[in-house]
């Protein structure tokens, strides 16, 4: 098995960045046309738009839910490199009291 070693901190600003990313694709929302006339393609450009927009709602969820589990994997990890840090006597010390 391989070693792997992620920094808290890191796995915070990868998290920020997803919810940034999200954050941007909702910005958007407000700028996408309400019609579009573009003569006899119009039915077909308005799909079109519509497709892109339901993909874009459905890239920020993700993005969302990907932030999400990203901080969950920085507070296991945090915890795993806590709990491996503390020696015996600190075990004993806690049990003790």
């Amino acid at each position: 098995m391989s070693e792997m070693h992620v920094e808290g901190p890191v796995l915070g600003a990868i998290a920020d960045g997803l919810d940034k990313g999200a954050s941007g694709l909702e910005e958007l929302a407000g700028s996408v046309p309400s019609g579009v006339d573009a003569g006899p393609m119009t039915a077909v450009i308005a799909s079109m738009l519509a497709q892109v927009t339901d993909s874009a709602g459905d890239v920020s969820t993700s993005l969302t839910g990907v932030a999400a589990l990203v901080r969950q994997i920085r507070r296991y990890y945090e915890r795993a490199d806590a709990s491996a840090e503390a020696s015996l006597t600190d075990i004993k010390d806690v049990m003790s009291r």
